[in-house]
């Protein structure tokens, strides 16, 4: 392929070309250059890809014969970015790595004067047996970082034959798959990569890199971005529902599987002009128009139904159970379910809601359905803890709980009666035990008292 004629050495701002530089006879020697860049940093994901591409440079510096002295600034210079970034970057490559040892090593040096010289640095050699990508460093310099990743697995896939997929290359990244392919069109269009599309192997792509760029960037305008089948945010709408591979290029590889943006079945009427229209429910003249949402049409649809063994046990209490709301009626009938379900009588559970109404005086119900639902239908075991006793009440028969009247008793004379069974929950205020837990850790008489 026929090269054009070169360029003047790119300004290296941040998110530059990175394909206006030209590596030939009149470029600097550094153009022609490149550095072994370990997998272990650029493939791990434990390093940014800011850290990746300042690896590259002190690499590049350290072939010099005095090795890499460059100051911080002067590296923030060479790699377009601030000085502060820089400093994050070295830092991060200085700690210790995933396998406890670190990326670079840095010297502080004194001259024989006594004054401070820069540090001397240099970055972990390349051992043998590890895997490393074969990079130039004018891509390190002029590609965004993150593209510049990409960049070094597509040479250490080329090198290796290995085939690479865009979900892949989203992982080592830790980026959506769709991400991936804008990265991997950025460096299509500035010329480091060529994409041979469904030439390889399962009808994958097959990529070709270039140590440097083969053409000329013109400067234009963005593309309005699609968004998967969307139009752009000043076009105010969707062009298209279904997305077609052969134009878009962007079908999934994940291996999850795809996901889709709109239900399929869904009927999509036309636009409506709403150009010019009123307010929702008429506006008086002279007011700014607003729009007021439609209010909410009423249920039509079927209506509650109570299975016959809750209905059975609601029998006490069906005449409050026209002022409970639909929602706590299925909450009510769902605690009764469970407590059937459980074990637990229907007989037992009506003549306890029986036997509370009969207590509860009427001005009382204020709330029908938070009274039946939090006081009528739970368990409340009496002060004796036997869970046949309800309030004081035998559950089967309705007769005074014989053992809850010996625990008043006992009360009085300043004494409880001993444990019927195993030691399981002790009263903090008294040392009585229960065979149940104690509602706030405390016995019927002492929270009575």
């Amino acid at each position: 392929m026929t090269r054009l004629p070169a360029a003047a050495e790119p300004r290296h701002t941040r998110g530059g070309a990175g394909g206006a530089a030209r590596a030939d006879e009149a470029a600097p020697a550094w153009h022609r250059q490149k550095v072994k860049l370990p997998k272990r940093v650029w493939g791990s994901g434990h390093y940014t890809p800011g850290a990746v591409a300042v690896h590259a440079q002190v690499t590049a510096l350290a072939q010099r014969s005095h090795g890499c002295t460059a100051g911080v600034t002067v590296l923030a210079g060479f790699m377009g970015i601030s000085k502060r970034t820089a400093e994050r970057c070295l830092a991060e490559l200085a700690a210790p790595g995933p396998d406890g040892r670190p990326e670079l090593v840095t010297r502080r040096r004194t001259g024989p004067d006594g004054d401070g010289e820069t540090a001397l640095r240099r970055t972990r050699p390349v051992e043998r047996g590890d895997h490393w990508a074969y990079v130039p460093v004018l891509a390190a310099k002029t590609l965004r970082h993150p593209a510049f990743v990409i960049y070094c697995a597509l040479t250490y896939a080329v090198a290796t034959g290995t085939p690479v997929t865009a979900a892949e290359l989203g992982e080592l990244l830790g980026v959506t798959e769709r991400s991936a392919r804008r990265l991997v069109a950025e460096l299509e269009a500035l010329g480091w990569v060529t994409v041979h599309r469904r030439a390889g192997g399962h009808g994958r792509h097959a990529y070709e890199v270039h140590d440097h760029p083969l053409r000329l960037v013109a400067d234009e305008a963005a593309r309005p971005d699609t968004h998967g089948g969307s139009g752009a945010d000043t076009d105010g709408g969707s062009l298209v529902i279904k997305e077609d591979a052969e134009l878009t290029d962007e079908s999934t590889t994940q291996v999850g599987g795809a996901f889709r943006r709109r239900r399929g079945d869904r009927k999509w009427g036309p636009a409506v002009d709403t150009a010019g229209s009123s307010p929702v429910g008429g506006a008086e003249p002279g007011t700014p128009d607003t729009f007021r949402p439609a209010a909410k049409a009423a249920y039509d649809g079927p209506q509650l139904t109570l299975s016959p063994r809750v209905w059975a046990v609601l029998a006490p209490v069906q005449d409050l159970l026209p002022a409970v709301s639909p929602y706590l009626v299925r909450r009510i009938a769902r605690e009764i379910g469970r407590q059937l379900d459980g074990g637990v009588f229907a007989e037992d559970i009506r003549d306890q809601l029986q036997r509370l109404r009969a207590w509860t005086p009427a001005e009382d119900l204020r709330d029908p359905g938070r009274w039946i639902l939090g006081a009528a239908l739970p368990v409340r075991p009496g002060k004796c803890g036997r869970p046949d006793c309800h309030y004081g009440f035998t559950r089967y028969t309705g007769a005074p709980c014989k053992a809850c009247a010996e625990v008043d008793a006992n009360r009085h004379r300043g004494d409880h009666p001993p444990p019927t069974s195993v030691r399981a929950y002790a009263c903090t205020a008294c040392s009585w035990t229960s065979p149940t837990p104690l509602p706030l850790q405390r016995c019927a008489a002492c929270r009575t008292a």
